[in-house]
């Protein structure tokens, strides 16, 4: 009873919550996201039968006409004019006229009179909203319909069309309103009043319950009684013309034409558009693609170069041919979507009550792909919308729901372990002892790894400056971001000493970029932590990083044990640290570390030489880490460059060449180098030419410097 109380419970506590997502507006946006998804496993309709065809008023436009946009009417009367001896069927304007020409308003005679000549234009309307505060204080929304000029209205038969892009939550535009209503008054979208020039005869519109009836068209609408589009392809699917080779006849000059040559691209007699038929019957919307006149919209469908954005003349085309085609997509309604919510949910859920374990998972797998499937294939063969988020949601807070109990359980017995050990290693490390993957005891194996060190430059003096507050507070935050950048990089953090930190990379968790990825930490973390909060000089901290065989694993006692490296190469990469004082940088890696990534080329290093450090006899290959390539000028590559030469230079014995590259070197240092100003690695050599110059030379000698 207990158990079936249980399962009551989570049942009624999961239903709730697929109910609140279901009417949630974040899953009701989700759900049209995963729609945009069967635009393109459906990919683009064939528009070869579309009498569409659209005009842009484009950027090329723009340069080839000569004057400044907005352009004379008079150019949209020789465009009509032209379109017209081209034998379109149909001219429809995506363009507001609603303000005089304002280089001569005799243009908007002619344009009235070539529109009214032509007989078969279509000009557009639209809606001004303008705010306006009342006496009480509110702000209350007016809206009031914008028309064309009153010379193209008398010159048009037909009514206008009216163009208002609505758009989804999300901001895309995957409906188109059909009507308007304002005080009263009726006004039809652009794509319905351009029917009766399409098909050549009186059309009558007809607004009933869940359809729109146009011209025989039974247009099926949404809850917003707004017509789905049934986009074709993305941006450019249809044909498209510059409007200025339409406009560009024997009588018309362009730009072009009056620098250099006559072109005429609408009326040449061998290539011209008037002589190839390809504007004969065709239904030409005329609109703007220009950017900076801002009539792109998102849309569901991407163009070739994966955009979604649309200009929305092309916006209109798409609905328009959706009505024609008669090609109209469908959705189910609110109430029959809860039914199929609700009954996706409860077979879900007593399919993996019964079923548990892997059992559950696959059976919820297997709902998931059959309703996936069943989606697409009705979108396919009937043009009709299920909901997909919605039931894909409930579906798994269903299997969420009969394991919670179970989830619960693991949950509360990892929280122990987690608990236990993630204030001594790393977050990664924690995971693979939840998955039992590393045992609890002690012992380790030898694994080639990266160590890496870092210490704050002058951190004594800086720190004795401070209240112990402030010093507290000062160092939680730079650990902090010392920790995070290391976790970020793959890298386990071993501890912290005083100000030190020190972390190592390739286990426990195995990486072949353990050594790249100590690099890239390094990079990311940078010399220089700026305090923000304080008036103080900007904390800089110096980084040593090694790569060898070191013996990982847990150390201590059995009371208590931590997970660490110890090794000889350990010790190499706590000297390289240490070398970085000694030579004024602030990052140094081992020729080991070098050597694993150079073959990747994505760092750049300065060749330092060989170096003996302090407690070891065996000299050391190092290199100062600079940062990456890519970012990285020219002049500090060759200044690296020169730099590694002249330390060749000097392992040859050639102190005179060596030293006038390191003299020439020594004012980049702190600028160019990073490296400090007093003490820095040609400051160095330049001391060891001179010592080596002024004394002869020990046979022995190696080329090495000793600095530790």
């Amino acid at each position: 009873m207990k158990n079936r109380g249980s399962i009551l419970l989570t049942l009624l506590v999961t239903g709730f919550l697929s109910l609140l997502l279901f009417i949630s507006a974040p899953v009701q946006t989700g759900d049209l996201k995963f729609r945009d998804i069967l635009f393109q496993i459906r990919g683009p309709i064939d528009l070869d039968h579309s009498d569409i065809l659209i005009v842009e008023m484009s950027q090329q436009a723009d340069r080839e006409i000569p004057y400044k946009y907005p352009w004379p009417t008079y150019v949209y009367a020789k465009l009509i004019e032209n379109l017209n001896k081209a034998g379109a069927r149909a001219i429809v304007f995506d363009v507001m006229f609603d303000q005089n020409d304002m280089y001569d308003q005799a243009n908007d005679s002619l344009f009235a009179e070539a529109a009214a000549e032509a007989g078969n234009v279509l000009f557009i309307g639209g809606f001004r909203r303008t705010d306006t505060r009342g006496s009480d204080a509110f702000v209350v929304e007016s809206i009031s319909p914008v028309f064309p000029l009153e010379g193209l209205m008398e010159a048009s038969p037909l009514q206008v069309g009216f163009v208002e892009m609505q758009r989804d939550s999300d901001g895309f535009i995957r409906s188109y309103p059909l009507q308007f209503n304002h005080q009263g008054e009726s006004y039809y979208s652009l794509a319905l009043q351009t029917l009766p020039l399409v098909k050549g005869e009186s059309v009558t519109f007809v607004n009933r319950g869940d359809q729109f009836l146009a011209g025989g068209a039974q247009i099926p609408k949404n809850a917003e009684n707004r017509m789905l589009i049934n986009y074709y392809g993305g941006y450019r699917s249809f044909d498209y013309i510059s409007l200025e080779r339409i406009v560009d006849d024997a009588d018309f000059e362009t730009t072009t034409e009056q620098r250099a040559f006559e072109v005429n691209e609408f009326d040449h007699p061998e290539y011209g558009l008037l002589h190839q038929g390809i504007l004969e019957d065709r239904v030409v919307l005329i609109g703007a693609t220009m950017p900076e006149l801002q009539d792109f919209h998102q849309v569901p469908f991407p163009d070739a170069f994966n955009d979604r954005s649309m200009a929305g003349v092309e916006v209109h085309a798409h609905a328009l041919q959706t009505i024609l085609d008669q090609n109209f997509l469908r959705e189910t309604g609110f109430t029959l979507n809860l039914i199929l919510v609700s009954v996706a949910f409860l077979t879900t859920f007593l399919v993996t009550i019964w079923l548990v374990g892997w059992g559950a998972l696959f059976a919820t797998l297997l709902l998931i792909a059959s309703w996936s499937i069943l989606i697409v294939l009705l979108f396919l063969t009937q043009n009709l919308y299920l909901p997909i988020l919605p039931v894909l949601l409930a579906i798994g807070l269903a299997y969420t729901g009969s394991t919670l109990q179970s989830v619960l359980y693991e949950m509360r017995e990892k929280r122990k372990i987690k608990s236990m050990f993630s204030s001594y290693v790393s977050p990664e490390l924690v995971e693979r002892m939840v998955e039992d993957d590393i045992p609890y005891k002690l012992g380790g194996s030898e694994e080639e790894l990266t160590v890496l060190f870092s210490d704050i430059e002058n951190f004594t003096p800086f720190s004795e400056g401070m209240k112990p507050d402030e010093l507290v507070g000062m160092m939680n935050r730079y650990l902090d971001h010392m920790s995070a950048i290391i976790n970020d990089h793959q890298g386990t953090l071993d501890k912290y000493i005083g100000d030190a930190v020190m972390a190592f990379y390739g286990a426990p968790v195995p990486s072949e970029e353990h050594a790249a990825n100590a690099c890239r930490t390094v990079i990311a973390c940078g010399s220089e932590w700026d305090e923000a909060d304080t008036d103080r000089l900007p904390v800089r901290t110096r980084f040593g990083v090694n790569t060898g065989t070191m013996l990982v694993g847990n150390v201590g006692s059995e009371r208590r044990f931590n997970y660490t490296v110890m090794g000889d190469q350990v010790n190499v990469g706590a000297r390289c640290e240490s070398a970085c004082k000694a030579l004024g940088v602030y990052a140094i890696v081992s020729e080991e570390t070098e050597s694993r990534v150079r073959d990747l080329d994505e760092f750049l290093f300065r060749y330092l030489g060989y170096v003996k450090l302090k407690g070891r006899q065996k000299p050391l290959g190092l290199y100062q880490l600079l940062g990456y390539k890519a970012g990285a000028s020219a002049e500090v590559v060759e200044l690296a460059e020169r730099f590694g030469k002249g330390v060749e230079h000097y392992q040859s014995g050639e102190f005179e060449a060596a030293e006038e590259i390191f003299r020439d070197l020594l004012q980049y240092e702190s600028t160019h180098l990073e490296a400090a100003k007093s003490v820095n690695p040609s400051s160095i050599y330049i001391a060891e030419c001179l010592k080596l110059k002024s004394e002869s030379l020990d046979p022995e000698w190696d080329g090495t410097i000793r600095v530790v």
